[in-house]
């Protein structure tokens, strides 16, 4: 997303945050330094698809800017509902592709959650094994 035409510098900023958090999940799963408990990974993960679910309703709204009426004729009615359509439909910096892309880096931020419980089941399993070996 480019840094913030449109009016959203702020919500384009936040979501420089998340892919950054996302990143670095990912990075300490990759480099074995996260595991999270199962249960609360899958807690992570939920909370964050709920956020995806209320970003899904943000997105219907911003939908409807993309269809503003009622604003006349004259040439500044119709220069004002240019400027609501293009706030909302711009494919570079508008409310929809801002808030499309946010919901995809929080899909693979939950991803993320599961795969550092996946990493935290391996190392378990190992650690149990290693154990089993021992005591035989």
């Amino acid at each position: 997303m480019a840094g913030g035409e449109g009016g959203f510098a702020a919500a384009a900023e936040g979501l420089n945050q998340v892919r950054s958090q996302t990143q670095w999940i990912n990075q300490q799963v990759g480099t074995g330094k996260l595991a999270l408990d199962p249960e609360v990974a899958e807690r992570a993960a939920k909370r964050v698809e709920e956020e995806i679910g209320e970003l899904a309703k943000l997105l219907m709204d911003a939908d409807q800017l993309g269809h503003v009426v009622g604003l006349g004729n004259y040439p500044d009615g119709q220069q004002l509902a240019r400027r609501f359509i293009d706030k909302a439909t711009d494919p570079n910096s508008g409310a929809i592709a801002l808030v499309k892309e946010l919901q995809q880096v929080l899909r693979e931020q939950a991803q993320a959650f599961r795969s550092a419980a996946k990493d935290y089941r391996a190392t378990d399993d190992q650690i149990a094994e290693d154990m089993q070996r021992g005591i035989q």
